[in-house]
């Protein structure tokens, strides 16, 4: 069951070729450097975008302060799409450094030819049937009401939300299993690899709207669910798939809070009922309740029960005879 810690998939074997393989403490100030640079860039299209909004709003003659919360807020889809378009730069830029500093070729980051199209078809339904596991826990528990269908005319934001999350799920898959669980894993234990990516991926959610201690936790285990899929995979499309569906199922299929923030549009509507939200976690969202742990779990153990792909034991160096 626990054999994805005792052997090394070959992105990992491939990622031990890399020119520089920094130790582990100098590999996690590199990565707190990456991630600030992504930070920088990807806000960047963000404040143009609100500064033209400012400036537009002054040259309208509005320029008291609500006027320009309700422009804000009047754009909140169009900003909401740009934060996730933007993600981008974070797949970009953790790929340049991946393959010009560290040397890494692309296939050591999980971008594999092998069966690429199945297994990102196959990301998509699994990312919408766990989902729709949790909504389904949640509502049979009484603690989430359905509203209806809400979505009226607003299928191409639907679709265009949808490329947003495609966008959105590669990059954090990228750049948390492609970039730095597998450098970690070339050069120290996997077990180590997991834990580690798991615990930083539940802490850039940490100044989410909601955050909760069970939410925090729901958020480790999902990044030990994408590690251990990444690398009985070895691949990063199946896993980029089912987070990007997730994500837009849960906001823009049922209409629910996702890590804290609403979505603008949304084809059903899922709400609370006020009750019960250690189940379904409340304002935070599901992914902060009990419904997302069990079906997460279960995840885990059976991602852990499937045989990897072209796995082979980590050989441990022999000491020469004196």
């Amino acid at each position: 069951m626990f054999e994805v810690f005792k052997n090394c998939p070959p992105i990992v074997e491939e990622a031990k070729k890399a020119s520089f393989r920094p130790v582990f403490p100098l590999q996690l100030l590199i990565f707190i450097g990456v991630f600030f640079t992504i930070s920088v860039l990807q806000s960047i299209p963000l404040v143009v975008y609100g500064a033209f909004l400012g400036v537009r709003s002054v040259m309208q003659g509005d320029v008291q302060a609500s006027s320009l919360m309700t422009t804000m807020e009047s754009h909140q889809p169009a900003l909401v799409l740009l934060m996730l378009f933007s993600t981008g730069i974070m797949t970009i830029l953790t790929i340049v450094y991946c393959r010009f500093l560290e040397k890494r070729s692309l296939y050591s980051m999980g971008f594999t030819r092998e069966k690429m199209l199945r297994d990102y078809g196959l990301g998509l339904v699994l990312g919408f049937v766990m989902f729709g596991a949790c909504v389904l826990i949640a509502w049979a528990g009484g603690t989430l009401k359905y509203n209806g269908y809400i979505i009226g005319n607003g299928w191409l934001m639907l679709f265009a939300f949808f490329i947003g999350f495609v966008i959105q799920g590669m990059a954090e898959e990228v750049f948390l299993r492609g970039y730095l669980m597998i450098s970690i894993a070339s050069r120290n234990s996997i077990a180590l690899a997991v834990f580690v990516n798991s615990i930083l991926f539940a802490l850039l959610h940490i100044f989410n709207s909601g955050i909760s201690v069970l939410a925090v936790i729901n958020l480790a285990l999902f990044g030990v669910f994408a590690s251990l899929y990444t690398l009985k995979a070895n691949s990063i499309w199946g896993i980029s798939a089912i987070h990007s569906i997730w994500n837009f199922t849960q906001g823009n299929i049922f209409g629910i809070k996702v890590s804290g923030m609403d979505s603008p549009v949304s084809l059903f509507s899922f709400v609370p009922t006020g009750e019960g939200t250690l189940l379904n976690g409340g304002d935070f969202g599901l992914e902060g309740g009990l419904a997302v742990t069990i079906v997460l779990c279960i995840s885990i153990i059976a991602v852990l029960l499937v045989k990897g792909r072209g796995v082979q034991p980590i050989q441990e160096p022999v000491e020469e005879a004196a």
